[in-house]
This record gives C-alpha cells, sequence and structure tokens, in this order.
C-alpha cells in the first residue's frame, strides 16, 4: 500500500494511504480537498498504473510542480515531493516506520478537518 504525506511549510499535516486513484484539489469531491486559492478545484490526481503511480496535472492554473519543474504526467520514485500550490506532497510506497501502522485518517464532517481513532 502506498502513502502520500502532506506537507504544508515543512511540517506534516497528515498521511493519506492511497487508493487506486485520488484527485487533489480545492472542490469539495476532491479526494484530498485544499482549501487554498493557489490550488485549482480539480489540481492533479493519482493513479495506480502499469506496476507504478503516476501523477497527472489537470490543466490546474499554478501547475503541479516536482523539483520546482512543472509537470504535466509523471512517474512517482519513492520520496519524490511533488507541489500544488503552496502545499507539498511526499510519495511514499510503503509506511514510514515512525508512524503507527493502524493510524486511519478520517475526514470531519467540517470541511478540511481530519481526526485520527
Amino acid at each position: 500500500m502506498a502513502y502520500l504525506r502532506h506537507l504544508f511549510n515543512g511540517e506534516t499535516v497528515t498521511l493519506y494511504e492511497l487508493g487506486e486513484a485520488i484527485k487533489i484539489g480545492r472542490h469539495a469531491d476532491s479526494d484530498i480537498r485544499i482549501e487554498d486559492l493557489t490550488v485549482s478545484a480539480t489540481h492533479c490526481r493519482l493513479a495506480a498504473q502499469a506496476g507504478g503511480w503516476w501523477l497527472e496535472d489537470m490543466q490546474s492554473t499554478n501547475g503541479t510542480l516536482m523539483n520546482g519543474e512543472r509537470v504535466t504526467r509523471v512517474q512517482l520514485a519513492p520520496n519524490d515531493v511533488f507541489s500544488v500550490g503552496t502545499h507539498a506532497f511526499e510519495f511514499l510506497p510503503q509506511l514510514p516506520t515512525e508512524f503507527d501502522k493502524t493510524l486511519k485518517i478520517k475526514k470531519s464532517w467540517i470541511p478540511g478537518i481530519y481526526y485520527t481513532e
């Protein structure tokens, strides 16, 4: 199982367990919703394809950046970090040892609020 670590100002915000595909954006139907005006409604998506994970920009206004370069579609390697607006995400092919393997992040009914059980 692959994971995505959400970083803001260098600090971990949360850790997401990836399914087969996820959308990142400002819109309410995004799997990872970021309420930030630098993020497009549907900014980018990640999908498991051909034995790997692919990041695809969804024609966002500010672009999706990998190592400071704008990308349209790229295969992710372990520990790759990409930027969506002012937020960064680190791709983790497995759960880092510093996290509890039973940790589950849940969405609250309050937009943008997450919690653990």
